[in-house]
């Protein structure tokens, strides 16, 4: 994963990242600089598997190879954030359901793992697996939530919805798929986060078309829907990206 980060403040970032069109992850607000000791910029950090830093310096220094030698043997990265990586002690039948964590599909392990409770051919190490797993499974499903309540209050709907439509599809009728579900109709229909989801759409819509415009243009194009959007979020972000950076 290639992931960009900077020690100025969101909102600062937030403008650039916008106004550049780009589309590679940025991480605000970082102290990676002392953490690395960084003299100079750019400047590129290495790491591999538990934090272990395997290269260090300008980008034009470092080569394929390293790269390369850096992959071998990693683990692709989750495709959908409702994966994760269980990290219990895993017995018998209960290791079966950390490939299904690990691509996702949290209703068919939730519903697996609680099952072991009452299955009169589980052992007490199965059952003790099964229960630590299936908090691990609690615990994301929470963490998820949470996250989207945060975007919802900070005036990110779009990133709320996002979490909780994927939550609503994976779990269907059951109680996290039916709260999930009411959550996201809730923001859709409140009239003042409804709006912030028009303008975040919109605004997503307006990165893409203007991708390949001349500088010039584009901020024409950012400060017209700044303007029609006044008032949101996705509004301030245009009018951020429309001035000029210092």
């Amino acid at each position: 994963m290639v992931l960009a980060v900077s020690d100025e403040d969101a909102e600062k970032v937030g403008a650039y990242v916008d106004e550049m069109g780009l589309s590679v992850r940025v991480g605000a607000g970082s102290p990676s600089a002392n953490a690395y000791k960084i003299a100079g910029y750019p400047s590129t950090a290495l790491i591999g598997p538990g934090g272990k830093l395997l290269w260090q310096g300008h980008p034009s220094g470092l080569t394929n190879g390293e790269v390369e030698a850096a992959l071998k043997g990693a683990k692709p990265l989750p495709t959908s954030f409702l994966a994760f990586t269980p990290t219990s002690a895993l017995e018998g039948r209960v290791a079966s359901q950390a490939k299904a964590i690990e691509q996702g599909k949290l209703a068919r392990a939730h519903a697996a793992l609680s099952a072991f409770g009452s299955d009169a051919k589980a052992t007490d190490g199965e059952k003790a697996s099964a229960s630590a797993l299936l908090g691990e499974v609690d615990a994301h499903i929470a963490a998820l939530v949470a996250a989207a309540e945060r975007s919802a209050k900070n005036r990110d709907p779009q990133k709320a919805v996002t979490l909780y439509d994927a939550l609503a599809k994976e779990f269907g009728s059951a109680s996290q798929g039916v709260s999930a579900k009411s959550a996201a109709d809730a923001i859709r229909k409140d009239p003042v986060l409804s709006k912030e989801l028009d303008a975040a759409e919109a605004f997503e819509k307006l990165r893409s078309s203007t991708a390949k415009l001349a500088t010039a243009k584009r901020r024409d194009k950012l400060v017209e829907f700044a303007e029609k959007w006044k008032g949101t979020k996705a509004g301030e972000r245009a009018k951020a990206a429309a001035t000029p950076s210092k």
